[in-house]
C-alpha cells in the first residue's frame, strides 16, 4: 500500500535522492526478512520536511551479523548527507524505517 499526504512538491536532488534509496533498501529489507507480509510506504510532504515511513509485517528471519548493517548503515549516511536523518525498529506488528528530510 501507498499512502501520499500532504502537498507534493520538488525536493532539493540530494533530499529526493536520499529518499527514493531509503525506500529501496526499505523494501528490499522487508521483501527479504518478511517475504509476503504486508508493506505499507507513506510519503508525508509536511509544512519544513518530508517523512518517508516504511512499515511491514513481522520478520520471517532475523538478519545476522555478517548481513546487517551496510543497507541501513549506507542509507543513515546518505541521508544526513542531505541533512536528514533515520529511524529504524522494531513495532508491535513488524518493523519500521522512518526517514526524514529537510525541504
Amino acid at each position: 500500500e501507498l499512502r501520499v499526504t500532504g502537498q507534493p512538491r520538488p525536493l532539493p536532488p540530494k533530499a529526493g535522492l536520499a529518499l527514493y534509496r531509503a525506500a529501496q533498501e526499505a523494501v528490499t529489507n522487508a521483501r527479504k526478512h518478511a517475504p509476503g507480509a504486508p508493506l505499507t510506504i507513506a510519503l508525508e510532504f509536511r509544512r519544513d520536511d518530508v517523512l518517508l515511513r516504511v512499515d511491514n509485517g513481522p520478520a520471517t528471519s532475523t538478519p545476522t551479523a555478517g548481513e546487517s548493517g551496510f543497507g541501513l548503515q549506507g542509507m543513515r549516511e546518505r541521508l544526513e548527507l542531505a541533512g536528514g536523518e533515520l529511524d529504524v525498529g522494531k513495532t508491535a506488528t513488524g518493523w519500521r524505517v522512518e526517514a526524514r528530510v529537510p525541504a
